[in-house]
């Protein structure tokens, strides 16, 4: 597989990973908090483009507004779901006719439930990190989560448990990863290979990958 550097909307810098075969599917992959470290190139990002490349589909991550190369300040989470939404855009067009994954971590799946709650849509869906309390460990409302949404969370995350999530997303589909706290350090293959699983009960997957 390859990578390509991309920038959308001439304003959002972005990064492609391309599958050693004809894609299948693109997935759009959306970042951490950028106040805290979040970024498209954190080793948890990067692991998750690699899982959904090697399943034979395009990877695009983004980097919000304000972050990195990505033109504009940051606005708090008020508006980085316009990103999002240029980003899914930008994918559609890249490959247009292929179905649309969306995968979100920690901030990030707070923007993709955003760009879900105000009418987007994608094809698959798969979040990573959604914490039950905020960055000052406050417990926190959370947004209007889908039944059946499938999250991937952290044992021990310092952010919400994943007995603390189960408890207040009974209705979501929830994978546990053992033994970590919202980093996912030492596990980041695992949740990348757990959301390119989840996406592939949906997503196509090339009969002849390598």
């Amino acid at each position: 597989m390859r990578e390509e550097a991309r920038r959308i909307d001439e304003r959002i810098e972005a990064t492609l990973r391309i599958p050693d075969v004809q894609p299948t599917a693109i997935v759009v992959i959306a970042h951490a908090l950028p106040t805290h470290g979040g970024t498209m190139r954190t080793p948890i990002m990067a692991a998750i483009a690699r899982a959904c490349a090697e399943q034979g589909w395009y990877a695009l991550r983004f980097n919000f507004r304000g972050v990195g190369a990505s033109a504009g300040e940051w606005s708090g989470g008020r508006y980085e779901v316009d990103d999002l939404a240029a980003a899914v855009d930008y994918a559609r067009d890249l490959a247009p006719g292929l179905p649309l994954g969306l995968v979100g971590y920690s901030f990030g799946a707070f923007q993709v439930l955003a760009f879900l709650e105000r009418g987007g849509t994608a094809d698959a869906v798969a979040l990573v990190g959604v914490g039950t309390k905020d960055v000052t460990f406050a417990p926190r409302t959370l947004p209007r989560i889908p039944d059946g949404t499938f999250i991937v969370a952290a044992e021990n995350d310092q952010f919400g448990t994943a007995a603390e999530l189960r408890a207040a997303v009974p209705h979501a589909r929830i994978a546990t990863v053992s033994a970590v706290d919202h980093f996912f350090v030492g596990k980041r293959d695992e949740v990348g290979q757990l959301v390119a699983d989840e996406l592939a009960r949906v997503l196509p997957v090339p009969s002849h990958l390598p």
